[in-house]
């Protein structure tokens, strides 16, 4: 199976959190988050809510009485961020491995 520089040909739901969270460091829409991670709706409301459920995302209304929000990553979910990083780089030391 042919390799990427972050892993495998298809994308794992881990790898899909990661870039999730890192996108919405700053707060983001869903659709922004949704058209750079290329999730289709229901995928992305699947993620944002898991996300927000473990508390790794925080969500707040665009302006007020607004029904958009946006979603920010919380101290948790830097934490997995830079879990998920530290997991990755221990995959990464043997070179004729990874590219």
């Amino acid at each position: 199976m042919p390799l990427r520089s972050t892993g495998w040909t298809n994308r794992g739901w881990l790898e899909i959190v990661e870039f999730i969270l890192s996108m919405c460091k700053d707060g983001s829409r869903k659709t922004h988050v949704m058209y750079r991670c290329n999730l289709n709706s229901k995928q992305i409301n699947e993620y944002l809510d898991f996300l927000y459920q473990c508390s790794m995302l925080e969500k707040t209304p665009e302006h007020p009485n607004s029904k958009r929000y946006i979603y920010k990553t919380s101290n948790l979910g830097r934490e997995a961020i830079d879990s998920y990083h530290n997991l990755v780089s221990l995959f990464k030391k043997d070179p004729t491995f990874l590219p």
